[in-house]
């Protein structure tokens, strides 16, 4: 009777254990799928993508650049689909201008910034991964630009900030 109870007892245990480890791994795999849902174009561009950090640091104080959770908001709403998303972006970082700016806002505020002399290539991968990237929303650029707004008594500009602290950032 023992021997037969630890039979059932070490069978029992090598199913849950079975259990546990698929579960892990079913988690694991759905997990990675989910972090890194970036195509393969967006995982290339990722590792290139610090050279656009550097001016759209949401962090940065002053920032150099609109933070990129606002200019991929500004360029969905002007695009038809990905492909003319990347197409406006690649056109504009290669040779910004006044007349070709989306992120009207953007300039307004910061300027134009530099052309970007680097391959096609390269700012399409860039592109597709601002596109496809879950980019947090800017709440420290929210704060700084509130703080600067109140500073240079632009109370429109303050309340703006303001409203999408509340809204995204509480």
């Amino acid at each position: 009777l023992a021997i037969n109870r630890l039979q059932r007892e070490s069978t029992n245990l090598n199913h849950t254990s079975i259990s546990i480890s698929l579960f892990l791994l079913f988690a694991s795999v759905s997990f990675s799928a989910h972090s890194s849902g970036l195509s393969a174009e967006a995982q290339a561009g990722e590792t290139l993508f610090p050279a656009c950090f550097v001016c759209h640091n949401p962090e940065m104080d002053p920032p150099l650049g609109p933070p990129m959770w606002s200019v991929q908001r500004v360029y969905q709403r002007n695009s038809i689909d990905a492909a003319d998303f990347i197409q406006a972006m690649v056109s504009f970082v290669k040779a910004p201008s006044l007349d070709t700016a989306i992120h009207k806002e953007g300039v307004r505020q910061l300027g134009l910034m530099p052309a970007l002399p680097l391959p096609d290539e390269m700012l399409a991968k860039i592109a597709r991964y601002i596109y496809e990237e879950q980019f947090q929303p800017p709440c420290a650029h929210w704060e700084i630009a509130l703080k600067q707004a109140a500073q240079k008594g632009d109370a429109e500009h303050a309340k703006k900030d303001q409203r999408m602290l509340d809204k995204y950032c509480q």
